[in-house]
């Protein structure tokens, strides 16, 4: 069974946002529970049928997160800002100058729906008669809904049950998949009790953040965008309380190093846990030990992050360690990667023998981070070189060995739209490929800096190419 809630915009314009310059297109789940408790909480509907109606409210939020289906839409109004009137108490006075109303600033930034101007959420759910009785209560909920975003942004919603799953325009349907960094969140066991608590704190004059409410954090992706998906712990690199400890970019295996090595003997101080998982598992995760792959070339890999800014300007300079779970998907795999990275936080950083500082983890919503993996996009262009998996020939340059190590690293050749390749950097304070310090095998093939533009957006963190677990061929998107 599917429960279908579509909301049609009356002004053709959505303004729900984040931040001042970003927008939660499509709205979340999250969004549309809030409306939903807003609307059947008021006046003679507060009263009436509380059983029935709270009920099916804490039956939506157990459901997984629904999918949902958009309509073509434009973006207007970014950098433009308008003032207008606070709301405040004051009375312009005309003998006395600046006593009018504070002004205040509101972004003109939105969405707008040229042709349909509705959105579709759809749950699905194992049809008994409460199930069946719940998901009508949603539906009648529903009707009640007037506002879906900011308060200029009146809508009206339809319910309905759908007893076969609906075919879906491909196209335009967004799919979630369930993220601990994902950038929508949906309802989950307890949200409605976690609403209500953070109103309550509203109305005594408390900061609403203080309260804490239940949610799954997703990422809502299209089927015609390229994915890159892995289990990712990020950390920081400290010296000391007060002071991060900074590598040169040229050195990524030094970092990468000494995460690895901090892993190794998190380890080894646990017999127990090496028993219960394996050896050969927890020796190719975490030592990266080749194995016997029945485990699908699972490895953890430990991918320095330069410093990098919005703009792409930054000084460069390593701070952070990103610790990537590659093929992890069997659930002995997942518990191995998350023992790992829980296990390490806080734990010596140590260069050789030597004491240099200290592992602490951090949010994968860093903002640097995010420049790496949060941006559908075409054009991508590397931070570090990609070495190359062969040697070039007469006849056969750069390029299509660089396309060969997108194909490795699952990327269809059909949606590569073309290939650079450059000796010197593309993105400012990087560094050119020949500087970087390589040895053993990586020094075997050569090494470019590349710019690939894909046929379809792609979004994730790409690394591509030999050396990728310690941080080579890291690529970001770059908006041209």
């Amino acid at each position: 069974m599917q429960l279908n809630l579509t909301v049609t915009f009356a002004t053709n314009r959505y303004h729900g946002r984040i931040s001042d310059e970003e927008l939660e297109f499509p709205p979340s789940p999250s969004r549309l529970f809030q409306a939903l408790i807003a609307s059947s909480h008021c006046g003679a509907y507060s009263v009436i049928h509380t059983d029935k109606r709270d009920r099916a409210l804490q039956w939506l939020e157990s459901l997984e997160p629904p999918m949902v289906e958009t309509s073509a839409c434009r973006e207007t109004g970014r950098g433009i800002t308008n003032y207008v009137p606070n709301n405040d108490n004051q009375i312009p006075l005309a003998h006395i100058p600046n006593s009018g109303h504070v002004r205040t600033a509101k972004s003109f930034l939105a969405k707008v729906f040229p042709a349909s101007n509705t959105l579709q959420y759809s749950w699905r759910f194992e049809s008994d008669q409460e199930a069946d009785e719940n998901a009508a209560v949603i539906c009648k909920i529903a009707r009640l809904v007037t506002h879906l975003g900011q308060h200029q942004d009146t809508v009206y919603v339809c319910g309905e049950i759908a007893s076969d799953v609906e075919s879906f325009d491909e196209a335009n349907t967004m799919r979630p998949v369930e993220q601990s960094d994902g950038d929508w969140t949906s309802p989950k066991a307890g949200a409605l009790d976690g609403y209500r608590r953070r109103y309550q704190a509203w109305l005594k004059g408390d900061s609403k953040d203080n309260v804490s409410v239940p949610a799954r954090r997703v990422h809502y992706r299209s089927p015609e965008t390229i994915s890159f998906d892995a289990p990712m712990a990020l950390f920081e690199l400290w010296r000391d309380e007060n002071e991060r400890l900074r590598y040169d970019p040229r050195d990524l295996r030094q970092p990468a190093a000494m995460v690895r090595h901090a892993m190794i003997e998190w380890l080894e101080a646990r017999p127990s846990f090496r028993r219960h998982y394996g050896e050969e598992l927890t020796s190719r995760l975490i030592a990266g030990h080749e194995g016997d792959k029945q485990h699908n070339g699972a490895h953890i890999a430990c991918v320095p992050i330069p410093t990098m800014r919005e703009e792409g300007i930054a000084d460069g300079l390593i701070r952070r360690v990103l610790v990537i779970g590659f093929g992890c998907e069997e659930r002995n795999a997942v518990e191995v990667f998350e023992g790992v990275t829980n296990g390490i936080n806080s734990v010596d950083l140590k260069d050789q023998t030597v004491k240099v500082g200290y592992l602490k983890r951090a949010s994968l919503n860093d903002a640097v981070l995010r420049l790496f993996t949060r941006k559908e996009c075409r054009v991508w262009r590397t931070v570090t070189p990609l070495i190359l998996t062969g040697l070039m020939r007469r006849g056969r340059g750069a390029e299509p060995l660089i396309a060969r190590a997108l194909k490795q690293a699952g990327v269809n050749e059909n949606d590569i739209d073309s290939i650079a390749a450059f000796s010197g950097p593309i993105i400012p304070k990087t560094v050119r490929a020949l500087d970087y310090r390589v040895a053993d095998y990586l020094a075997e093939t050569p090494r470019y800096h590349a710019e690939v533009i894909f046929r379809k957006p792609v979004v994730g963190l790409l690394i591509v190419g030999r050396g990728r677990h310690t941080g080579f061929g890291l690529m970001m998107p770059w908006h041209i």
